[in-house]
């Protein structure tokens, strides 16, 4: 981490107390929500509210102010109006707080004043040596913590995905999205203003944090760039990011201006930094998570070179012309690959890769084909298409037999030889098979263009890496 000094961060998400300066009465208000919160969702420190016209709140002793708290205090999560800040952060500062969330908007993102208001909040924390997220953020949420300090209604579960974001709003979509989808966090940070902690920061931290597989970004842009780029050369040295980063026409600059105080920048300078860098762009918002599955589940690929597996010739053909336009291979099927598919499948099969199993229903012949294709060295990434969807949607008199458990020991293959599967259900989510897939970390995706994407990245950044071994000086 050389150049950086994170000083107190950890503090932001290792706390073992949380103060909570503007804790409410009011079911509504931030204050009470937070403190809710952080209460329902298990935090196991010591947890103080703050609140002068208060004795106590759900349950807890209130404190008239954060300098007469008996024990020390690690966190403060501030939620006060804009212009009571300044004291709160002096008051931080006397009792020795570590760091500091600060909820509260009407700062830089407003104007002059507002401006002029955050840099006096930095001047005092800076003083007093106080790293701080915000101010006009969402809040956090940190799995190994326990700790749900944000205005959310929603409590994520724990994962391996760390998701940073510069819009309060834009998090709390992502937070229910990922909810939808059962989707687990590391961690998920509403950045705010960045007036003191920056993308950069956290970056760095969660490149060295054990809990976090794949981080996910919103951005609308950064106030040093050389730091940011930085920390991005850090960061996908260890860990791939995936960033969603708006701001790229000229209106949408403005948007962004007027929302976070972010300069949004020069989108060309941005691919060329995210090129460089490993970054896996993406301007979708399920790409994020789509991708994202991928990195927290699966080994990454050796190369560039794709085996499909499909239950009918259309998504054959569709799978080939979604792979080939990202510029990924199809190489043909080996002869002894051949051979052992001539022995299960019907003697019109295509015999070439894609492999199409011609609307087979038994899923025996799909975990044949499967791990023919994983043990062989002509393949690189499996993509299965279709498993599991036929006998469901023809309401035909059959069963697909032991489909569960021909799903777990598909995606078992994938521990068994390392390699990466990706499958697709265009069907929709509504099948056990996929219960199964997803439950043994195979991600499942609704198309196949969708899943080429993901299949892209994962070898993008497998080449990225590759790259950064080359590049070292030979000893």
């Amino acid at each position: 981490m050389s150049g950086f000094s994170l000083g107190n961060l950890k503090y932001v998400f290792e706390p073992k107390s949380v103060a909570v300066i503007g804790a409410s009465r009011d079911p509504k208000a931030w204050g009470h929500v937070i403190l809710k919160n952080i209460i329902s969702y298990g935090f196991e420190g010591k947890v103080y509210p703050v609140n002068p016209k208060a004795d106590s709140l759900l349950g807890l002793k209130c404190y008239p102010d954060v300098r007469v708290i008996p024990g020390d205090v690690d966190l403060a999560v501030i939620a006060v109006p804009a212009k009571i800040v300044p004291y709160v952060m002096e008051a931080c500062v006397e009792k020795g707080v570590k760091a500091a969330i600060i909820i509260t908007a009407g700062f830089s993102e407003v104007g002059p004043e507002g401006e002029k208001l955050e840099k006096e909040v930095v001047r005092i924390a800076r003083k007093g040596g106080i790293r701080f997220v915000g101010p006009n953020c969402m809040g956090i949420f940190v799995a190994k913590s326990k700790l749900n300090a944000a205005f959310t209604a929603i409590a994520p579960k724990p994962g391996r995905i760390a998701f940073l974001s510069q819009s309060g709003a834009f998090a709390g979509t992502m937070l229910y999205w990922a909810t939808m989808r059962d989707i687990g966090f590391s961690a998920a940070i509403s950045v705010g203003n960045q007036a003191d902690l920056e993308l950069s920061d956290y970056l760095m931290y969660l490149a060295d944090d054990e809990t976090t597989k794949v981080t996910i970004m919103y951005i609308e842009g950064v106030r040093d760039g050389r730091k940011f780029m930085k920390a991005l050369e850090y960061y996908t040295s260890k860990k791939p990011l995936i960033v969603m980063k708006l701001g790229y026409t000229s209106s949408g600059a403005r948007a962004a201006r007027s929302h976070t105080a972010a300069m949004a920048g020069r989108d060309e300078i941005y691919n060329a930094v995210f090129r460089k860098y490993g970054v896996i762009r993406v301007y979708e918002f399920d790409d994020m998570f789509n991708i994202a599955l991928a990195f927290a589940n699966l080994p990454l690929p050796k190369g560039d070179r794709v085996g499909v597996i499909s239950s009918g010739g259309g998504w054959s053909v569709e799978s080939s012309d979604a792979l080939e336009s990202l510029g990924l291979k199809l190489p043909p099927l080996p002869s002894h690959i051949i051979k052992e598919l001539d022995k299960i499948l019907p003697p019109f099969w295509n015999r070439r890769n894609p492999v199409d199993l011609v609307a087979t229903v038994e899923p025996e012949p799909y975990k044949t084909a499967v791990e023919l294709l994983m043990k062989d060295d002509s393949f690189d990434i499996i993509m299965l298409i279709g498993y599991g969807n036929f006998g469901r949607i023809s309401n035909l008199p059959f069963i697909i037999p032991r489909e569960d458990t021909v799903a777990k020991e598909i995606a078992e293959l994938v521990r068994k030889y390392k390699k990466p599967l990706v499958a697709v259900n265009v069907f929709g989510k509504d099948f056990s098979n996929v219960r199964v897939f997803e439950e043994n970390g195979v991600p499942v995706y609704l198309s196949i263009q969708k899943a080429a994407k993901v299949v892209r990245a994962l070898v993008n950044y497998a080449q990225y890496l590759r790259s950064l071994q080359y590049k070292k000086p030979q000893v």
